[in-house]
């Protein structure tokens, strides 16, 4: 059955025997535009309705629930056609969790624009994507249908709108990609761009193999911050009984709290009536007072802190099917190319919080925790060439002791823990573009003290200053800054004449400074979890890759198997390294334990 509407042309495949025969013509083709229909977001539970295939004529609409997939499997597995999708990532979780077809090469749509437009723009939906290359207005309503409960599609029945919709999304994709590959080609981004299209697989593994979480141990440890919260808040309530005109006692003869430690106005008063008045209770002013009950009260909110946001929240979010976390890994989350993770954010578990221990291995299973050695370092050290820098890693010195020795013309072995941890404040800030004031503030010195240090720091590399101060320069200059890899973020420049002109450019020249240290750290760790996939694949092991924080990759492997495959992780991750890091050597650590840990 053929339909012409709007300039959408279509077939619907209803038998297998119809679908058998249009293979031939499907794999003749170059490119093919690539979309499903199921009624979840969720692809472990997500019923599959429709897969959309289209040649840049005509798009095949296969009725799921009446055709057998089978005949397109070498198909869509192969990596030529070029899979043309927009979130290339779900179609690939629901084709392998609900039809067992492995996707092929993609290009994504999606990820391209992000690619694209990274740092000034984060329109990438397929509807904003038709109007800016197509100049269509796409009407998205008709995909609520597939969703509804009591519809037909639920019974392989789909109206002609349903079908037109469908179809048409598939088309489109066609001169979206024809327009976006001749910018990336333009931006010399097809690099960066293939890159994140061979980490859409990865990614749709690692979701769909999801974590295991001890959850009896989880709530144990929630109990354990709670009881440490409250003791905290005990303390701070008798400090501050005296400043109460009046308390109040219940029936059990418990006296009420002083103040409530929520109240940012009741803590100002609080403050204010021991002399010390406050613009207001956040973190950044709390920190700068010498006071104790700052100090509490920083520790009471970091316990706040990590029960609100690690508590039973984490644990509602475990599938039913598998009792396993299956968290939502955003390939381009932030604009230097790191990843970001949601639902739940696994990636925000502080690493000495106690909670990584409740990750555990599935029974026979292993888990590896492999992540690369100071990094960002080396990448300072590569895009710099500092002398000095490159020799701490090269005779594998340890730099912040290093830094600290010269900065204060000490020996190596007099460097206590405090000048190391200065050294090291310093070495990290500089990539974040951290200033005097900042740095002053979390190594307790007075702006002035800290100023000092830095100067002292930049007269020992003076190559580090310079290329600093190079990057600052041109991105205020281009209105872009590049990793080693090329992998683009751009920035929107403010007119000289904006009253905050000199705010946004420091801002942006902070940003341009941090953009080649972060974002090659990020290429380095996707060629990483590419290189690792494929090694998985090619020797057939039982062996997963789970999870991904920044530099840091966690694969859960086959006990007996554990060993070879931490080895494997570790010679594959400094093969990434080493394809963007030539003048420093790559390190990776590497822990083998029944637990996520380090």
């Amino acid at each position: 059955m053929e339909t012409q509407t709007a300039q959408i042309q279509y077939q619907l495949i209803t038998s297998t025997e119809e679908l058998e025969k249009i293979v031939p013509e499907l794999e003749n083709e170059q490119t093919l535009g690539l979309d499903t229909e199921g009624n979840k977001l969720d692809p472990l539970t997500s019923k599959l309705f429709l897969i959309q295939i289209a040649t840049k004529e005509k798009a095949f609409v296969i009725n799921c629930q009446k055709v057998d997939l089978t005949p397109l499997k070498p198909v869509l597995e192969a990596d030529r056609p070029l899979k043309i999708a927009q979130n290339a990532k779900f179609d690939y979780s629901l084709l392998k969790a609900q039809a067992g077809i492995t996707l092929g090469a993609v290009f994504d749509t999606m990820l391209a624009e992000r690619v694209i437009t990274c740092g000034i723009s984060r329109e990438i939906s397929l509807r904003a994507l038709a109007d800016k290359y197509l100049g269509m207005k796409l009407d998205k309503t008709i995909r609520d249908s597939f969703t509804d409960p009591t519809n037909a599609a639920l019974h392989g029945k789909f109206s002609k709108e349903q079908l037109d919709y469908a179809a048409r999304d598939a088309l489109i994709l066609h001169e979206i990609f024809r327009k976006q590959f001749a910018i990336l080609q333009k931006e010399e981004l097809v690099n960066t761009a293939k890159l994140e299209f061979q980490v859409v697989p990865v990614v749709g593994e690692m979701e769909l193999r999801g974590s295991l979480i001890d959850q009896k141990k989880w709530r144990s440890h929630i109990a354990e911050l709670i009881e440490k919260r409250n003791t905290i808040n005990t303390e701070i309530q008798k400090d501050l009984r005296h400043l109460t005109d009046f308390s109040q006692v219940d029936l059990f003869g418990n006296e009420s709290d002083a103040i409530n430690l929520d109240s940012p106005l009741q803590l100002l008063e609080a403050f204010k009536k021991l002399g010390i008045p406050l613009p207001n209770t956040s973190e950044a002013t709390l920190s700068k007072i010498d006071h104790p009950l700052a100090k509490k009260l920083l520790e009471y909110r970091g316990f706040e802190k990590m029960i609100t946001s690690f508590g039973e929240s984490i644990l509602e979010k475990i599938h039913p099917l598998d009792n396993r976390l299956h968290p939502d890994f955003l390939q381009l989350g932030a604009d230097t190319g790191r990843f970001a993770c949601n639902n739940p954010n696994l990636q925000q578990i502080p690493a000495e919080s106690g909670f990584r221990s409740c990750f555990i291995a599935s029974p026979g299973y292993k888990l590896i925790t492999a992540d690369y050695s100071q990094i960002e370092l080396r990448i300072m050290a590569e895009v710099s060439q500092d002398p000095a820098f490159l020799e701490a890693f090269n005779k594998d010195i340890d730099l912040h002791t290093l830094t600290a020795s010269q900065m204060f013309r000490i020996p190596i072995e007099k460097v206590d823990k405090e000048k190391r941890f200065q050294a090291k404040s310093i070495n990290f800030g500089l990539m974040y573009g951290r200033g005097p004031t900042s740095l002053g503030l979390q190594i307790g010195l007075s702006v002035e003290d800290s100023k000092k240090l830095l100067d002292v720091y930049f007269s020992t590399y003076k190559k580090v200053k310079r290329w600093l101060d190079d990057v600052g320069r041109d991105v205020v200059r281009y209105g872009y800054a590049r990793t080693l890899d090329g992998r683009k973020r751009l920035f929107t420049l403010p007119e000289r004449t904006d009253p905050d002109y000199q705010k946004l450019i420091g801002s942006i020249e902070r940003a341009g400074k941090n953009m080649p240290i972060q974002g090659t750290s990020a290429d380095i760790t996707k060629y990483a979890l590419v290189y690792i996939a494929e090694k998985l694949r090619q020797n057939n092991l039982d062996a997963y890759l789970i999870h991904t924080v920044h530099d840091e990759i966690v694969t859960e492997a086959r006990e007996d198997i554990a060993d070879d495959v931490a080895k494997m992780v570790e010679e594959q991750m400094i093969a990434a390294g080493q394809k963007l890091l030539k003048s420093v050597p790559v390190k990776v650590d590497v822990n083998i334990s029944s637990v996520w840990e380090k």
